[in-house]
Order: C-alpha cells, then sequence, then structure tokens
C-alpha cells in the first residue's frame, strides 16, 4: 500500500494508505543530508568552499591531485569529478559513470554516490556528530517526528570492493517525510523561529544543472531536484521553483511553493514481492501528474 501525504499551507489535505509505517527511503536520504548541512551551515560548522585535501578526504583508492581539488560545495552539486565504485549504486548509476579523469571537479554533472556517500563522512569529521546521532537531534527531535526509531530505522550499507564510505540509510513514515518539505518550504523556519537558514534553502535547491530529464527531475542543485527553464517553460507543466527529493522505486518528497504545497509518497515495496499497481504508477512516471493534478486542486 502506498502512503501519500499532501499538506497545503501546513494542513493536511490528504492522508492516504500506509502514512505512518516506515520504509527506506532510498535517495531521498540526500536531501535529508542537506539539511543537516543546512544547521551546520547555522552553527558556521562547514566551509563549503574547502578542497578534499582540506577536510582530510581520500579514498583506499587513492585520489589524484586533480581530484584532491574538489570542494565540498562541488559534492553538493554531483560535481565531484571523482569517479570511484561505491556504496549503493544502481546498475544505471554504474553504466552511467564517467571514465575516471574525464572531468575537472565543478565542470559536469553526474548522479554521483561516491559525493554523496562522502558528503556524510566530511559532516561527520567537520561536526564531530555521527550521521544518525545528527538525524534524532537535529531533525526527528525538532521536526517530531512520530514513527522514526533511529535504533531500528537508521543502516550503513557498504560495498565490500569499495568500503571507504558508507552510504547512510533511512527508513521514514510518509507523515514524517512530509515534515522535511514543510520545513523548507517555510524556508528553514520552524516553531517561528529560523532553524535552516532560508539563504541555505534558496541556495540548495537553485537549479545548477541540467540532467537530460524531464518535469520534476530536470535539474539538479544541492541534493535537490528541480524542472528547468531549458527551454523556456517546463514542458512538463511544472512551475519553476518547485523542487523535490527522490529516492528510488518512487519515493518522493515534492515542494510546491506557488500553491504552499507539499507531497510525500513512500510505496511499501517489501523485497521478494511485486509493487502494488500505485507503486508501478509512480515508479513509471505518473509523478508529473500527480504534481499537475495537485495544482490544479489548490491553485490560488
Amino acid at each position: 500500500m502506498l502512503g501519500l501525504v499532501c499538506l497545503a499551507d501546513g494542513a493536511t489535505i490528504v492522508s492516504d494508505g500506509e502514512v505512518s509505517k516506515p520504509f527506506r527511503i532510498a535517495s531521498v536520504r540526500k536531501s535529508i543530508l542537506n539539511a543537516l548541512y543546512g544547521v551546520a551551515i547555522a552553527k558556521q560548522s562547514i566551509n563549503l568552499d574547502a578542497t578534499m585535501m582540506e577536510v582530510g578526504i581520500d579514498d583506499y583508492t587513492p585520489l589524484t591531485e586533480v581530484e584532491r581539488r574538489a570542494k565540498v560545495r562541488d559534492l553538493l552539486k554531483a560535481r565531484s569529478g571523482i569517479y570511484i565504485s561505491t556504496a549503493a549504486e544502481t546498475p544505471a548509476m554504474i553504466a552511467a559513470r564517467p571514465k575516471r579523469g574525464s572531468h575537472a571537479p565543478g565542470t559536469f554533472w553526474y548522479y554521483n554516490n561516491w559525493d554523496f556517500n562522502a558528503l556524510g563522512e566530511i559532516y561527520q569529521r567537520v561536526t564531530g556528530h555521527s550521521f544518525y546521532t545528527a538525524v534524532e537531534h537535529e531533525l526527528a527531535g525538532p521536526l517530531k517526528w512520530r514513527d522514526f526509531d533511529p535504533m531500528r530505522d537508521s543502516v550503513y550499507q557498504y560495498l565490500a570492493k569499495a568500503p571507504r564510505f558508507p552510504a547512510y540509510h533511512l527508513s521514514m513514515s510518509a507523515r514524517d517525510l512530509a515534515t522535511l518539505g514543510q520545513l523548507y518550504l517555510d524556508q528553514g523556519m520552524l516553531n517561528g523561529h529560523p532553524y535552516v537558514p532560508a539563504a541555505w534553502v534558496a541556495e540548495s535547491t537553485t537549479i545548477y544543472s541540467t540532467t537530460g530529464r524531464k518535469g520534476i527531475h530536470g535539474g539538479y542543485g544541492y541534493l535537490w531536484w528541480g524542472p528547468t527553464d531549458r527551454d523556456g517553460a517546463d514542458p512538463a507543466g511544472i512551475p519553476l521553483g518547485s523542487y523535490a527529493a527522490a529516492g528510488n522505486g518512487g519515493r518522493y518528497v515534492v515542494v510546491l511553493p506557488s500553491v504552499r504545497g507539499v507531497i510525500a509518497i513512500q510505496p511499501n515495496e517489501q523485497r521478494g514481492q511485486p509493487p502494488v499497481p500505485l507503486y508501478a504508477n509512480v515508479r513509471a512516471g505518473s509523478l508529473d501528474g500527480l504534481i499537475r493534478a495537485f495544482l490544479a486542486a489548490y491553485q490560488v
């Protein structure tokens, strides 16, 4: 059963399916990491222009001198130019991985799990807090997640062939995921006070790269997806300024500032079992259609 939560100006207008049951969020974890970076930025803990050499990041396959010059900001944009095997890569990501050394840092977008996994390690080194401890104390508590258990829903995933940096997997419910979207929709304000800097929200959801995809996946910011104006207007009808956290298998948190809306989708995908029809539809690309339906219903 798919869990679907829709918010309009902070009020729940749709709560359908298993909205309170945690399931793995796949790459939505990357936008969760973006929120942790935002909290750390507010505390002036992280320098986005620090290089891999300056933050002490290397791999068991040593980085080259050029790769060591990649900045934290390049990793947030998925533009590190570091193409090394890492945990949680899909076959499609592996097939698309550029040849090592083919692009200098900052010059080329490739959806790169090495960047995302290394960002987790950088966060831990710079802040002195483990990723999962930070999720519990910096996000789950302040955002009042109701269904998250850090002892149950937090899993490191390593790759035996390239074990240096794990993927930091999380399981969350649809209704807890919706709180992330609402935090960003509110420009980082929480309970009437700044929590994640509004400037960080704006910077993170600015589109820096085109991806070759359509709709909400057409561009990429700092660990958030969004439509582009490459052709003058988004052909899928998604307003510019919208953005989304996206995870493999139809997991999404969509933020629609034009209508003060948030959509959180969490499919119930059981390993070894076929997906339910709603899950299959979302995975096949009906997300943009769902967004358009939401926009039509709540356009003001």
